[in-house]
């Protein structure tokens, strides 16, 4: 699954993540029985891309004023021969009870269950340059035997990093970067000034 297509975080607290997280348990259940809990994501994944890359498609599947009826003819044209019949079938189901907003949440918290259940984690890597397939290969390895999980890489290039890697793992952070160490390097030689 590509992972780009996870990078908006969305923030949902309270009861709109509680039913998003009922709504991803139901379909990963149902795509668990038909061996698709992963195609099942993807297709979630890349309908959540879709909606927040185009924010007027979002808005009009949301909207109250919009009957169900003609949102599923936008969607039967939208996904007929696109995705699988489970899929369009839950679309259906959160057309139904006005819930075609919360597909972004929805996709959030399906990657979160289905993740822990494979046993993956997340991990953002953020070089300025970028990394051959050998050296994000021997990263996976090394996160995969320290974490007992498997990585999922993200990788970004941000050449203001200079050098060096920013690796995070949930609410962790490991920073190798040449930048951070300048920094380091200026602060101590700042605070040293100041007590001559």
């Amino acid at each position: 699954m590509p992972a780009e297509l996870h990078e908006t975080v969305i923030e949902a607290t309270g009861v709109k993540a509680r039913l998003a997280r009922v709504y991803a348990e139901a379909l990963l259940a149902l795509a668990g029985r038909e061996n698709a809990a992963d195609a099942i994501g993807e297709e979630l994944a890349s309908t959540s891309a879709a909606l927040l890359s185009e924010p007027r498609i979002g808005k009009y599947l949301d909207s109250p004023v919009v009957k169900a009826t003609d949102k599923q003819h936008v969607l039967g044209a939208a996904f007929e021969s696109r995705t699988s019949i489970l899929f369009r079938k839950f679309l259906g189901v959160l057309n139904k009870n006005g819930r075609l907003g919360m597909i972004p949440a929805i996709s959030t918290a399906y990657r979160a269950i289905r993740d822990v259940e494979a046993g993956r984690v997340r991990v953002l890597v953020r070089s300025a340059v970028a990394l051959s397939d050998e050296r994000q290969a021997g990263l996976v390895s090394l996160l995969g035997s320290k974490l007992n999980k498997q990585p999922i890489l993200n990788v970004r290039v941000e050449p203001e990093l200079l050098g060096g890697l920013i690796v995070q793992v949930g609410d962790r952070v490991y920073d190798t970067s040449v930048r951070t160490r300048l920094n380091t390097l200026r602060n101590h030689l700042m605070a040293s000034r100041s007590h001559v």
